[in-house]
């Protein structure tokens, strides 16, 4: 018995080589900051505090196939995003904006974005750029303008679902492009280079009369969520404290460093989907001083799905010190740089200044250039790690 064997040429007459679908480039030039016409004295007005919800609908253009959306979104205070239904990723602090690629392979026709933001006090805002990329390599802009949906009040039920009725929903209140005040310009991960510079000096809630600390150490926590789909990734982190600190990772021992004037760059492979940065920092001498930690954070990750039509779709997380990191006002408790310990109950760090401002103990620390190559060893009595 006789087996033929077929082949399939690779040649232009018979098969096309798919699109080369690049990253794009994000910014906010083109994007205004928009909120709830509730603003009081707009643009750039106070508003009620609470979450409102947004929207926008983009329908690509006849015979566009969607490949995958990037997206970089910020808010004030706070704000989670849903690209056709699906929770991708939730972002805090408007100064830093998160880059993000979500796959539309299986989008069908139109694209909602759907935001639910949330004001803590005084203004509010959300910014957003965002490029539909086609399997043919050409590409949609979509920027937060006069042209998106809001509600007046509670977020409504499923308000994230395709198959909500927007129609009658008003137009949202246009604020004005960066950098206007109040907010100024903010950094966006994967355009402006990773820095210290929005980042907060904090440390706990403890009373420091005159901005001074109890000596001794304490724990700090943070957990990044990677978007939807993303498991894995490249974590980069600047870091400095002072006194001094022991960094970890997901529990894993990664670095220490003792001169608040120089910060330290540690670049790490993670897994997620979720990643807990832990810092052991010790306020040294023998009486009540200055204390403050001081990081940034950025984790650049590719969704776990092989079969998209384009290889660029990457996403970066981007975080720094503020008061979403959880910080102990006490002794350090046992196991606390592990993933699965549960600080639910520990307080938001307190915010001393941010790095470079006037009338902090510090002075300006730039971000380091050179990766940390020797790592060191966990300060006395701190945890070893994994």
């Amino acid at each position: 018995m006789s087996v033929r064997a077929t082949t399939t040429s690779s040649s232009p007459d018979n098969q096309k080589e798919p699109a080369k679908c690049p990253a794009p480039t994000l910014n906010f030039n083109s994007s205004q900051w928009i909120w709830t016409t509730e603003l009081v004295n707009p643009p750039n007005g106070s508003a009620p505090a609470g979450s409102r919800a947004f929207r926008k609908t983009f329908s690509p253009p006849l015979g566009k196939t969607p490949a995958f959306l990037t997206i970089a979104f910020t808010a004030d205070n706070a704000a989670t995003l849903w690209v056709n239904g699906e929770e991708i990723v939730s972002e805090f602090a408007w100064f830093t904006a998160g880059r993000y690629c979500v796959d539309l392979t299986n989008c069908g026709c139109a694209i909602l974005i759907a935001i639910k933001a949330t004001n803590f006090e005084g203004p509010a805002g959300v910014l957003v750029d965002a490029v539909v990329s086609y399997t043919d390599g050409s590409t949609s802009s979509i920027v937060s303008d006069g042209s998106w949906r809001t509600m007046v009040g509670s977020v409504p039920d499923n308000f994230q679902s395709l198959s909500l009725d927007d129609s009658s929903w008003p137009l949202v209140q246009t604020e004005g492009k960066i950098p206007v005040a109040p907010w100024g310009t903010v950094q966006l991960a994967g355009t402006d280079p990773q820095s210290l510079a929005t980042a907060q000096w904090i440390w706990t809630t403890e009373s420091a009369p005159g901005g001074n600390y109890p000596p001794g150490a304490r724990a700090f926590r943070y957990t990044m969520t990677l978007p939807a789909g993303h498991t894995s990734g490249t974590a980069t982190v600047m870091i400095a404290a002072d006194n001094e600190y022991t960094l970890f990772i997901n529990g894993a021992f990664i670095g220490s460093g003792n001169d608040f004037r120089n910060a330290q760059k540690y670049v790490e492979r993670v897994r997620g989907p979720k990643i807990v940065f832990a810092v052991y920092a010790v306020n040294a001498d023998s009486g009540p001083n200055p204390a403050g930690l001081l990081a940034s954070i950025q984790v650049t990750s590719s969704s776990d799905r092989r079969d998209t039509h384009c290889g660029e779709c990457y996403s970066t997380s981007y975080a720094v010190t503020v008061n979403d990191w959880k910080a102990f006002p006490g002794v350090v408790p046992w196991g606390f740089e592990r993933p699965g310990f549960d600080d639910s109950t520990w307080p938001g760090a307190a915010m001393e200044g941010q790095n470079g401002a006037a009338g902090i103990p510090w002075p300006y620390v730039s971000p380091p250039t050179k990766i940390t190559t020797v790592k060191g060893s966990p300060l006395p009595g701190a945890p070893k790690g994994s």
